[in-house]
This record gives C-alpha cells, sequence and structure tokens, in this order.
C-alpha cells in the first residue's frame, strides 16, 4: 500500500519522539504531572483540524511502565499499523535529607577505636570535632574574682600557727584579676589525644594593714605599707579519651599530671618573706560538647568540662561551661569563639601550712583546628 502523504507522517513521528524524550526530562525532574495522552491534531504540521488522529497508548499513574512497542493507529494510511518502540519513562527521583552517619563499632570494648557504640540519634546540627593528626590551640582570658581565701603559713613567738590570713582582706590582693591561658591539643588516634595547658597567675598590690600578724615566723606590725605578690604557674599534661562520638555530640574522659610553681611573697620597709614550693597533682574529669543549633555555616554548641585533682595534701576541683561558636574554613579547619564560666577551688590543711585559693569568673576564648 503506497503512502499518500509521507512527509506528514515522517513529520508527526519527529514530533512524537522528541515529545517522548521531553516527558521522560519531565519525570526525572520530580514532577507528579504525568500526560494522559497526547492528541495528534495538536502535533500535526497542517493547522487545519484533520479527522486523521494518531494516539499513543501511556500508562495511568501508579502503572509501571512497559518496554513493549507502542502501536501508533491511522485511519487511511493504507489500513496497516505502525508500530513505534517508546523508551519507558523514569520514575522520578526523590531527594530527602542526609541521615547521621552511623557510629563505627568498636573492635575489642572501650579501649579500641573509635569509642563505644550508642544508638544512633536522628542529626540536627552536625559538631565539628577534631580529626585525627589534627591540632588545636586555644588562648582564654579569664576576668576572675578571688573569693574565700586564706594562708597560713609559719608560726608564732610561742610556736603556734602563724596568722590565718585572707589574701584580700589581710594581705591586700585585689578582688578582681584578668587570667590568661592557653591550650594545645593534638590528637594521635581517631579518639585519643594529648593535651598541654598552661595558666600563669600573677598579682601584685600594695596594703596597709590594720592588724600585726605573723607570716614566716616573722612579726609584720599594723600601719607598715606592705607589698604583697603572688606567683602561681600551672603546667598540665594529660591524655584523652573521646569515649562517645556521635554527629551532635561527643564526650571525653581525661587524667594527667598537674605541675605548680608558686611563690608568695609579703615585705615591708625592714623585712620580707617568701613561700617558695613546687608540687604535683593528679587529676581526672570528664568533658562533654554537644551541637545546639547551626547559624548558617557556623554552628553553636555547648562545652562543659570538670575534674578533681589531688596529691601532696591537696584537694580541689575545677571546671568551666560555656558556649562555642565554631565557623569552617578550608579543608578541614575551624576557627572558634567560646564564652561563659570557669572555676577553681584548691586547698590544703596543714596547722602551719594551710593554702585555699578559690577562683571563678567570666572567661572567654578563641580557638583554632587545624
Amino acid at each position: 500500500m503506497v503512502t499518500h502523504n509521507p512527509l506528514k507522517l515522517l513529520v508527526c513521528l519527529a514530533i512524537l519522539l522528541v515529545g517522548a524524550f521531553a516527558c521522560s526530562a519531565y519525570a526525572y525532574n520530580a514532577s507528579d504531572v504525568v500526560p494522559y495522552g497526547i492528541q495528534g491534531d495538536a502535533l500535526s504540521a497542517d493547522p487545519k483540524p484533520s479527522s486523521n488522529t494518531i494516539r499513543i497508548k501511556t500508562n495511568r499513574p501508579g502503572r509501571s511502565y512497559s518496554s513493549r512497542p507502542t502501536r501508533i493507529r491511522s485511519n487511511n494510511y493504507g489500513g496497516g499499523d505502525v508500530s513505534v518502540r517508546v523508551p519507558p519513562m523514569p520514575t522520578a527521583v526523590t531527594f530527602a535529607p542526609a541521615a547521621c552517619p552511623p557510629s563505627p563499632q568498636p573492635l575489642g570494648g572501650m579501649f579500641m577505636p573509635p569509642g563505644l557504640p550508642f544508638q544512633t540519634f536522628n542529626c540536627g546540627p552536625v559538631l565539628p570535632r577534631l580529626g585525627c593528626k589534627q591540632f588545636t590551640v586555644a588562648a582564654r582570658l579569664w576576668y576572675t574574682t578571688l573569693n574565700s581565701n586564706k594562708i597560713i603559713w609559719g608560726t608564732n613567738r610561742i610556736g603556734g600557727p602563724g596568722t590565718e590570713l585572707d589574701l584580700n582582706r589581710d594581705l591586700g590582693l585585689r578582688k578582681h584579676e584578668y587570667i590568661a591561658e592557653y591550650e594545645a591539643r593534638c590528637q594521635i588516634r581517631p579518639n585519643w589525644g594529648l593535651r598541654y595547658a598552661f595558666m600563669p597567675i600573677q598579682y601584685r598590690d600594695n596594703h596597709i594593714p590594720n592588724n600585726f600578724f605573723f607570716f614566716g615566723n616573722a612579726f609584720y606590725p599594723a600601719g607598715n605599707s606592705t607589698l604583697t605578690k603572688w606567683d602561681r604557674n600551672i603546667h598540665k599534661w594529660d591524655i584523652v579519651y573521646d569515649w562517645f562520638q556521635q554527629c551532635h555530640a561527643t564526650s571525653s574522659i581525661f587524667a594527667g599530671y598537674a605541675l605548680y610553681d608558686d611563690k608568695l611573697q609579703v615585705s615591708n620597709a625592714v623585712q620580707s618573706r617568701t613561700r617558695s614550693q613546687g608540687f604535683g597533682l593528679a587529676y581526672a574529669g570528664m568533658s562533654i560538647e554537644r551541637a545546639v543549633r547551626d547559624l548558617g555555616k557556623a554552628t553553636a554548641s555547648i562545652n562543659c568540662r570538670w575534674s578533681v585533682q589531688f596529691l601532696e595534701g591537696y584537694f580541689g576541683w575545677d571546671g568551666y561551661t560555656v558556649g562555642r561558636i565554631a565557623v569552617p574554613f578550608d579543608k578541614g579547619r575551624y576557627g572558634y569563639l567560646e564564652a561563659g564560666w570557669r572555676w577553681i577551688v584548691l586547698q590544703r590543711d596543714y596547722p602551719t601550712n594551710a593554702d585555699k585559693t578559690n577562683l571563678d569568673g567570666v572567661i572567654g576564648a578563641v580557638g583554632l583546628i587545624f
């Protein structure tokens, strides 16, 4: 049978193929609209309405597409049917938010990397953390208050304990002072790290005492100008184990050794006494950091750390609670800012060598993870 209008048939087939590919692309873009049919009159090259129609059978929503040939029925092209294979239309692609990565499983308990697994939480904000073989450095400035402090050193004239002195009231040290602290940490394993911190404490004040006192087996009369110098340098080394790791939070335990170099000097116009001592304390503690929310590319979190220290007749505790904002840089590096509250309490009660210091106040910090 001879086709009466071959040019018109070729044009219609080309338009049908273009339409099939357009529908495929439309479905790939996750559109919920699926065409139910295409009328041949709309695709015809003849602007006049025609009784010859071409219909393509398509699947309704909810039915799977088939790769079998689709028949195009013609009424006056020789009475035959033309079969054209139309490729199946791909299903729409949906995008779901990324889930929290599962916590890796330890190989042999608590002391194998990367720590104990816990229930996987639904991630909100992701907490930046120190990666293996990375470093962090931080500098803190602490506006501290000297509270409920006392010192006894030496004896009086009859061999009894010396005078119990308040560092602020009796020796004239100022109530508020700025104290700096510097900290560095190296992550040697995925959940093990080494940390070092240094805090120098320095006070220099003149004072005229209202009462006499004994310090260092010496007598200090009232009404004479007295200069008091207090220097305490604190060095801390510890090993940190991240026992809990999730995308939204991390918790660590740590233990180490603190070396104190302490010197207190009281002098007036005729005499000077200096108590100089060095002692080492063992300490252990725990820290928790949890992400709170995302601030654009930055992440806000809460960071808490506390510990106890002891040995050589001393016992004390210290800690801080701060809010942190971490800002990502390139290549896995972060910078962060902190602000919160810190406290340190350390005391020893010997009859002729008693010491108690209580410091607390607002603290701020800036740090870098690289």
